[in-house]
């Protein structure tokens, strides 16, 4: 019985940590609220900003790259092995409108060399630091300019001194298909949760919800599916009916499957006025 006894506990010795590493802890990150021209107009002074970048959001634990939920990402080892053993945060980029392709690319299990070499690990926050938002910026460059690796950079940032400006960079992302803009309050230490010091500015409001049901399209869309019935985060089911590609009229996303998608506020019973589909949100498991 004794043998038995030291036999399990050897095996579970060896088996915890591989289940560990295959579930690991999510990260504490720092969560942006929404923002409005009309809102950041009276504060901007105090923010540094950054372009929005229409990828997935990455986690370097200085060992392993995580998604925001703490899914081991199976990325190359050479893409990571001179990375800076501090934790870094960033965005898992390759250009604006290309969301999607990231998301196929970091979700395979066996990595494609190929593929992986379109992608850039654009940071935007050392979570460990304790110095303020400013200050990790240059920290973070201190860290990344001696190993000059070009899949490793720094998002740049910018102030500005009238609101116009703010503006009109902010409409020039827009314009050219980008997602929006990121307001980081300079001075602010670093916060997990949700939080004023980090804000998104977009055209457009955009939340997620998740798929409950899918409705029998009629008409043009006979035979395929004409909306879905989802859930947002605040409990409100409703259905979207817009946004979506033949392709994904015929085959849409699963059941339980979490979705983005953009509206232009709320009615009085907490509706969305005007829900648009966007994308799938590969990198979530739940609300």
């Amino acid at each position: 019985m004794a043998q038995l006894l030291i036999l399990f506990i050897c095996i579970f010795l060896i088996i915890t940590p591989l289940y560990v590493n295959s579930k690991l802890v999510p990260p504490e990150l720092m969560l942006a609220k929404t923002t409005n021209l009309q809102s950041i107009q009276l504060s901007y002074r105090g923010y540094l900003v950054s372009e929005k970048l229409d990828g997935v959001r990455g986690f370097w634990n200085g060992k392993h790259l995580l998604t925001r939920t703490g899914k081991l990402i199976h990325a190359p080892a050479w893409f990571t092995h001179d990375f800076p053993t501090e934790p870094l945060e960033g965005e898992l980029w390759i250009r604006r409108g290309q969301f999607d392709l990231v998301s196929g690319i970091i979700r395979k299990q066996t990595p494609v060399d190929a593929e992986w070499k379109k992608i850039k690990f654009m940071l935007f926050d050392a979570p460990e630091s304790e110095l303020i938002f400013s200050q990790r910026l240059n920290y973070i460059q201190t860290l990344i300019s001696p190993l000059n690796i070009p899949w490793l950079k720094l998002i740049e940032h910018k102030s500005f001194t009238e609101f116009s400006q703010l503006k009109t960079y902010f409409e020039s992302i827009v314009n050219q298909n980008g997602e929006g803009v990121m307001l980081n309050k300079a001075d602010a230490y670093y916060q997990s949760g949700r939080t004023n010091n980090i804000q998104k500015l977009k055209p457009y409001l955009d939340e997620d919800a998740i798929v409950l049901s899918h409705l029998t399209g009629k008409g043009k869309f006979q035979n395929m599916m004409g909306a879905l019935l989802v859930k947002n985060k605040q409990g409100i089911e409703f259905k979207i009916g817009t946004g979506f590609t033949t392709a994904q009229r015929q085959h849409p996303p699963k059941i339980g499957t979490i979705i983005s998608y953009r509206h232009s506020g709320v009615t009085k019973t907490g509706l969305p006025r005007f829900p648009t589909f966007i994308r799938i949100r590969t990198d979530l498991e739940a609300l």
